[in-house]
């Protein structure tokens, strides 16, 4: 048996678009192993929206290994349990895509490197923000180049906290990208590359007072924001609290806020913020997670 865990992941990070993400304390884990014959999936936590059958996405990812390295397995046997919300801006895909591929490729002799699993897995993505870190943790920088992955993940110090922020509705991430500019002025783009090189440089060195200049964005918080009832109104909020920054965590809908200290004091005052203006959101507390997907066999 194959047993896998995979790190929740929040992309972008304001000024980073495509190209930032951050692994988090939170799991998607699969045990999976090869059967007699037959298809067989078990979706533990499942809200109603996870397939059995061959749609399945972890299904679809290892087919993607199997057929990359020319496996057939006579039967599997999928076992999900995750606790990572689908739909809401915090990797639930990219988990299981990386989950769903390091098993098949443990299953059919270990043929591929990480670094080819990441360019397969971003193939099926689209982009490589999510995956980057849900592969290997940390704080990761991605780019593409000619159908390569180049990832740098950096592992964060543990004195910060990432206040997640999520809402009772979703935003599929297509409508999400659907309302996207196809173009952005010079001036705009530039804007951003300031932005996320602000950002890089704040979380690396721990000059924490950087983040909320770096978290600021005008390639698709601007656009993406309209979905969201309340979404300056809650902004405002959090750095009124205290939040280092605060940004729109993949396409959304959830909001992450980076803090230094505890931020049991910001929860609160978060969740009496969310009851007081009708807001129907929870708010959890999470760390980064350095490590990475986990697989261990059994």
């Amino acid at each position: 048996m194959i047993r896998v865990r995979v790190p929740a992941t929040s992309a972008n990070m304001g000024s980073g678009f495509d190209t930032l993400g951050v692994a988090l304390n939170l799991y998607s884990k699969l045990e999976i192993e090869e059967t007699s014959g037959g298809l067989e999936i078990i979706t533990l936590n499942n809200s109603g929206n996870v397939q059995n059958d061959k749609t399945n996405l972890v299904y679809r990812a290892m087919d993607h290994i199997f057929r990359e390295v020319g496996y057939s397995p006579k039967g599997l046997k999928i076992k999900q349990d995750s606790a990572i919300p689908m739909t809401r801006g915090l990797g639930s895909s990219s988990a299981c895509i990386v989950g769903g591929m390091l098993a098949a490729n443990a299953l059919s002799g270990r043929k591929l490197s990480y670094s080819e699993i990441m360019d397969l897995a971003v193939e099926m993505e689209g982009h490589p923000d999510n995956a980057a870190p849900a592969l290997y943790g940390g704080f990761c920088v991605s780019a593409r180049d000619c159908g390569k992955v180049y990832v740098k993940s950096i592992k964060l110090k543990n004195d910060l906290k990432f206040a997640v922020m999520i809402p009772d509705f979703f935003v599929a991430t297509r409508k999400s990208r659907g309302v996207l500019p196809e173009t952005v002025s010079l001036k705009d783009a530039a804007f951003n590359i300031s932005r996320a090189s602000m950002l890089q440089a704040a979380l690396t060195s721990g000059d924490y007072d950087l983040l909320r200049i770096g978290a600021e964005d005008r390639l698709h918080q601007p656009y993406r924001k309209s979905y969201i009832d309340g979404f300056d109104h809650i902004f405002e909020h959090t750095y009124k609290i205290g939040a280092k920054a605060t940004y729109l965590s993949g396409s959304g809908p959830t909001i992450m806020s980076i803090l230094t200290g505890s931020g049991e004091a910001f929860k609160s005052d978060m969740e009496s913020f969310f009851s007081e203006n009708s807001h129907k959101w929870k708010c959890m507390l999470l760390e980064c997670d350095n490590v990475g997907s986990v697989l261990s066999e059994v």
